[in-house]
């Protein structure tokens, strides 16, 4: 979750439904850039042509932004855009705006965008902002200066770059230490796999993104070891602990080659969402009773699965998801009445 944190960060706004109150505060602080530039170029705003050109580009970008955050939710490269854009647009209207102290306060709208990107980019594009916001208060402190009032260029320029540095910084340590917290959230512990709330979560990002065919299959398989209380009752609660350790390490090579989401739901219970070429899930369900099989710890497991068409689970809720794990659950138990140690498979389950 370091650097780049875009995908995760509007997740997290999404979860709570924020996402729409965040657009709505970008268009209005893009709105606002292109506002403020209309009255200075209507009220004792740039000269001559060059500056007026920079000034109407300006207001352009603050424009387009407008419309980005009006029209959707940017996808990442979008945002970057948009960052970008913004920064240049308050470098342009500084830059073009005759008066050296107007031009340095205006300055201080650089920590906005620098806000911005600290809170949803990498550290890499704040450090472009700061650059470009030194280059432009330099600029206009030197014009200050030259204007006569040295003392005044100075201080003025160590409060603009203090508030540009200051802003981005907290906001970026605060999102580190939330981006910390919300890993350990969605994370069992013991073995590092995805807990319950997170496995549905990823399970539908996986299904709505790009890269899966609608042609495919969606295989949910349900794991439970087989007699594990004698594990613990035997060998101790370390081993057992050791023991699911290493089968959270066996179930990634079991699905290797195939987009999957990986999981633990109880004590001796795992979740596996695998998207699958056909609607076939024995091979996938034998590698994985042969990966634990072949583990050193004296463990074998009962495997359940159920299937559906990835074009059916796509955009269905996540309670659709949960018909389906139980219906791997039924099949989990249906191997478990069996002996144990063996695959089962649910037909046609009902949703």
């Amino acid at each position: 979750m370091q650097g780049n944190h875009y995908e995760w960060m509007s997740d997290y706004l999404a979860a709570r439904q924020m996402t729409g109150a965040v657009r709505i505060m970008m268009a209005l602080i893009a709105a606002s850039l292109a506002v403020c530039l209309l009255i200075l170029l209507r009220f004792d705003g740039p000269q001559g042509t060059l500056p007026v050109a920079m000034t109407w580009t300006a207001v352009a970008f603050g424009a387009a932004g407008v419309a980005l955050w009006a029209w959707r939710w940017p996808t990442h490269s979008q945002s970057v855009a948009f960052a970008v854009v913004s920064n240049a647009a308050i470098a342009l209207s500084c830059l073009a705006y005759p008066d050296p102290q107007g031009a340095l306060t205006g300055c201080i709208s650089f920590a906005t965008i620098a806000a911005y990107i600290a809170f949803f980019h990498s550290p890499a594009l704040v450090l472009y902002n700061f650059l470009v916001t030194a280059a432009v208060c330099v600029t206009a402190a030197v014009r200050i200066a030259m204007a006569g009032y040295p003392a005044m260029a100075v201080v003025d320029l160590f409060i603009v770059v203090q508030i540009n540095i200051a802003m981005p910084v907290a906001i970026h340590v605060l999102v580190r230490a939330l981006g910390v917290d919300l890993a350990r959230a969605d994370r069992d512990p013991l073995t590092g796999l995805l807990n319950r709330r997170a496995f549905y979560a990823h399970t539908a990002k996986l299904l709505a993104g790009g890269t899966v065919h609608p042609g495919c299959h969606l295989i949910m398989v349900l794991v439970d070891l087989d007699d594990f209380k004698r594990i613990n009752d035997t060998y101790g609660h370390q081993a057992g602990d050791e023991t699911l350790t290493e089968v959270a390490r066996a179930l990634p090579r079991a699905v290797v080659g195939a987009p999957a989401v990986i999981g633990r739901i109880g004590g001796e219970e795992f979740v596996v969402a695998a998207v699958w070429d056909t609607h076939d899930p024995a091979p996938l369900a034998q590698r994985i009773c042969e990966e634990i099989a072949a583990l050193p710890e004296p463990v074998t497991a009962s495997v359940g699965t159920a299937c559906t068409p990835v074009g059916a689970a796509r955009g269905s809720d996540e309670s659709a998801l949960e018909r389906l794990v139980r219906a791997a659950d039924a099949a989990m138990y249906e191997a478990k009445r069996a002996g144990g140690n063996m695959c089962h498979h649910l037909c046609e389950p009902r949703w």
